[in-house]
């Protein structure tokens, strides 16, 4: 069962208006063919992780929530209690936003499931968190699951905490793509969870026990594509992703943030997914080059999509309310929404209930909020 997601979408255009500006003109610079990736092996030692701990089902960890969420003025929103506060939270950021629709498998669609993931603000060591969301509950529940990068050897292999800001999410297949900013793009893949158990520390111990800083449950990372080649005008930041189902074939879409004393190089850049790998395409060096880079301008994006060949950018005003610039190739510009509450971050795309959602993450404003795509398409 899915909770009127319609429903929250229309409640949220209904308190943020839809008054539109136009902005600037795109400029289409694909043909430098720059913007590439690297893409590594898979990790050696999954398959002895998979030896040393129990291997649990994404519908074992959405069983196994421990959290809940309310559903307020059309927004989920993060608990703020006593016991219980992400609300108000100053140690953890959410950043990334997916769900079980990007996914696309039958094996993960039982319930319908946003990701989100955080970046510790405070306590660093801990790394980056997934929060799987379960929405077809209420009032909808959840379970953080800490990730990890696979360490050590075949006989004692073990994990480490992975430090990245962690600023887009997308999940297809079984893959959980997060963004690696400097450095290009980490992949995790859902099918290899482990339950570990509770105690200090990340990794393996010296008594043989795996803990993750009081976290049950890790998210292994299997490969990456790593930063490749000298792009003509700037290297590329890999600041936010998302998946596009839209197109053919699927896409991987990446945003970078500037603020505006950078100046106006900001781009957007789509790089095909292989829909059996899941992974980006690449060439017989393994290498994966963007399809589509467009230079755009716009200051502070958080979020970056494209839907229906419309490209969406999620833009924060520092306090002030976010905004969605809406652009689609052969347009004369781009148009500005005023939207979103302040602190804006990641976007995802429901085909399914044609509504685009981002979260925001200023502490005291911390909400799961979708939008018509219809509003932000005229």
């Amino acid at each position: 069962m899915r909770l009127s997601l319609p429903i929250l979408g229309i409640a949220c255009l209904a308190l943020h208006g839809t008054h539109a500006e136009v902005r600037e003109v795109w400029k289409d610079i694909t043909s430098n063919k720059d913007i590439q990736l690297s893409q590594s092996g898979y990790s050696s030692l999954i398959k002895h992780l998979d030896d040393a701990l129990p291997n649990v089902s994404v519908d074992k960890v959405v069983a196994d929530a421990n959290h809940e969420m309310t559903i307020t003025k059309g927004r989920y929103k993060w608990p703020a209690t006593k016991d219980d506060n992400e609300f108000d939270n100053e140690s953890w950021y959410p950043q990334g936003i997916s769900s079980s629709v990007d996914a696309g498998d039958a094996k993960y669609t039982k319930n319908h499931l946003f990701l989100v993931s955080w970046y510790a603000k405070k306590n660093k060591e801990k790394g980056v968190r997934i929060t799987f969301v379960n929405t077809s509950v209420s009032p909808p529940k959840y379970r953080q699951v800490l990730l990890v990068e696979p360490t050590g050897t075949s006989s004692k292999p073990s994990f480490k905490t992975v430090g990245v800001h962690a600023g887009g999410i997308a999940w297809y297949g079984s893959l959980l793509y997060v963004a690696d900013t400097d450095n290009g793009v980490r992949i995790f893949d859902v099918d290899h969870i482990y339950k570990v158990k509770d105690g200090d520390g990340a990794g393996r111990q010296s008594n043989g026990d795996y803990h993750a800083y009081g976290y049950k449950y890790v998210l292994p990372q299997v490969r990456k594509f790593k930063v490749h080649g000298d792009p003509k005008d700037h290297e590329y930041t890999y600041s936010c992703l998302a998946l596009d189902r839209t197109s053919n074939p699927p896409a991987i879409v990446f945003g970078e943030y500037y603020h505006a004393a950078d100046g106006d190089a900001s781009r957007v850049a789509r790089f095909d997914l292989d829909s059996t790998t899941h992974l980006l395409k690449v060439n017989s060096d393994n290498i994966a080059t963007a399809s589509k880079v467009l230079l755009h301008g716009e200051h502070r994006v958080q979020g970056a999509i494209t839907v229906n060949g419309r490209y969406f950018l999620s833009q924060s005003n520092g306090d002030d309310g976010s905004d969605i610039i809406g652009y689609t190739v052969g347009d004369k510009s781009s148009k500005q929404y005023h939207l979103l509450p302040p602190g804006s971050e990641d976007l995802t795309y429901d085909g399914d209930a044609k509504i685009l959602w981002t979260l925001t993450e200023h502490v005291g404003e911390r909400y799961i909020i979708g939008t018509g795509i219809g509003e932000i398409s005229k």
